[in-house]
């Protein structure tokens, strides 16, 4: 079994730093670069010349000393993104409270490479002394390397569904959203580079996980080209081409990730049980690397759908969708939906399926007959889907001699705050010594199923197999998640279980949940006993 020393992160920065505030800086520092509020860090904006004291507030902003700078919206736009240029390339600096060096002893990660390079503008230099990494040098350029690092010195902007709701709704300009995305989408694909090396070499070497990082590195590279590109309709076009580009070259991430790791467990180098401390390590890694891949999908999926007409028409026929996002999801609709398609799923297996019973209520409109909020129909689709899948499982095995197949009861209840969703089975349940496993990667109690090359079961797969991948029910806690909800699990051993699922019911609520890099981090990919916060608040 690998050593949790393999998972340390060598050597990598020194940043002095003139005007720039370093990574611990202090209160008055932070004052100055904070980027949405005075209480809630983001990625800050591209500087020119001298440091711009002015926020970034992308995400809105609850301070009053902004309000000259909101648009007539009452939730906020993506106006601040114009208040600057940003074709320039200027430096962006750096969020508090992350590392600049790690100097834990790390002998069987030693570097056999270093170099220097300057970042400059006309009021800073940036000295950074970059050790060759041995994943990314033969992917990437020494520049680009450079630039990796840089860009994971920042804290992805957590944005708010009222804000993609807002930006969608006042039809503003591509060019808005073409600024955020040039800079927003390295920052998030740094940060998973920087974790991505960390992981152990046996599972690095393994082809499946070797793909992954050189699609993520290219895609990286890619982003790059567009970084100083002046606005223009032919950098729209070609923007718009490399995100769809992007979009299907990632589309089979967790399989391939599964794939390697179901390699690794089979090689005797992991354990897939919950108190194993390599095994913790490696779910804390994944839980990451899926939720940044589910934010990248997520900004992707929303500029293509609201400024590629082709794919607007495609994507949404009746025209109620803003982007991917629905004002008025309804909660009921997705589930029955759900609820059909796990049914033809399951009856291909076991020539029959439990009958679905579904009630709701709305406690804020008593007059409402559906429960609708602002919501993204295909991430609650996929919870929905996931769950129903693993109850119809249970209640068919579990009544396999019966003459009757319980129904699956599915209560859905809106209150001010929360969406609350409750999906019993009588499938058997599972015990208290299992329950622990159930949202750990790769756990399953059915058959592992194999997957071929040309399908890799992954969330476009067109075969999706019924059970047996092990990563169903915690993808699904991370769609949860991703958006300030989550999900639960309530088991009765010898009689069903119950699975909840909790979202926001307010758009100005739901915000990205995102993964931060910084040492805490890295000690925690190392040694999960470090608890400091390094995931982006839902305030």
């Amino acid at each position: 079994m690998a050593s949790p020393g393999l998972f340390l992160r060598p050597t990598s920065l020194s940043i002095p730093i003139n005007t720039m505030r370093s990574r611990s800086g202090s209160s008055s520092d932070l004052k100055i670069f904070r980027s949405i509020s005075q209480d809630r860090p983001g990625t800050p904006r591209p500087q020119t010349g001298s440091v711009n004291t002015e926020s970034f507030d992308f995400v809105r902003s609850n301070s009053g000393t902004h309000a000259s700078r909101r648009s007539s919206s009452t939730l906020g736009s993506w106006d601040p993104i114009m208040s600057r240029s940003c074709s320039s390339g200027g430096l962006l600096s750096p969020r508090p409270g992350t590392m600049i060096r790690d100097l834990s002893p790390r002998p069987s990660l030693s570097r056999a490479f270093s170099g220097s390079a300057l970042l400059a503008n006309s009021s800073s230099v940036i000295v950074l002394e970059v050790e060759e990494r041995k994943q990314v040098a033969n992917l990437l350029s020494f520049e680009q390397i450079q630039k990796m690092e840089f860009y994971s010195k920042f804290t992805p902007t957590s944005v708010s569904l009222s804000h993609f709701l807002d930006h969608g709704a006042t039809g503003l300009r591509v060019e808005e959203s073409y600024l955020f995305l040039r800079r927003e989408i390295p920052v998030r694909l740094a940060n998973m580079l920087m974790e991505l090396e960390l992981l152990p070499t046996e599972l690095l070497t393994e082809p499946a996980c070797k793909s992954i990082l050189t699609q993520y590195s290219q895609s990286f590279s890619d982003v790059l080209a567009f970084e100083n590109l002046t606005p223009s309709e032919i950098t729209y076009e070609d923007f718009n081409k490399l995100l769809s580009v992007i979009r299907h070259r990632h589309q089979d991430t967790v399989p391939h990730m599964a794939e390697a790791l179901h390699n690794l467990r089979d090689a005797g180098n992991l354990n897939v049980n919950s108190k194993d401390r390599l095994n913790q390590a490696i779910q804390y890694f994944l839980d990451r690397l899926y939720m940044s891949r589910i934010s990248i999908q997520m900004l992707v999926s929303q500029h293509k759908a609201l400024y590629c007409p082709e794919e607007s028409i495609k994507s949404n026929p009746g025209g109620r969708l803003k982007g991917t996002i629905d004002p008025k999801c309804d909660a009921v609709d997705v589930a029955r939906n759900a609820f059909e398609n796990a049914t033809f799923l399951c009856e291909q297996i076991y020539m029959d399926a439990p009958k679905l019973n579904i009630e709701w209520v709305d406690l804020t409109d008593g007059g409402k007959d559906s429960v609708d909020f602002v919501y993204i129909p295909s991430h609650l689709y996929h919870m929905f889907f996931e769950v129903f899948k693993n109850s119809m499982r249970a209640t068919m095995e579990f009544h396999e001699n019966s003459d009757t197949i319980p129904e699956i009861n599915v209560r859905i209840v809106k209150s001010a705050q929360d969406i609350s969703i409750k999906v019993c089975d009588q499938g058997g349940g599972i015990s208290r010594s299992v329950a622990e496993n159930i949202f750990l990667y790769l756990y399953t109690s059915a058959t592992r199923v194999k997957l071929s090359d040309a399908d890799m079961g992954g969330t476009t797969s067109t075969s999706t197999p019924m059970h047996g991948l092990g990563y169903g029910l915690p993808l699904s806690r991370l769609y949860a998640r991703y958006f300030g909800g989550d999900m639960k699990v309530a088991s009765v051993d010898g009689y069903g279980t119950d699975t909840y699922i909790y979202l926001k019911a307010l758009e100005s609520d739901a915000r990205e949940t995102l993964p931060i890099f910084n040492a805490s981090s890295t000690n925690k990919i190392r040694d999960t006993a470090n608890q400091v916060e390094d995931w982006t608040k839902d305030e």
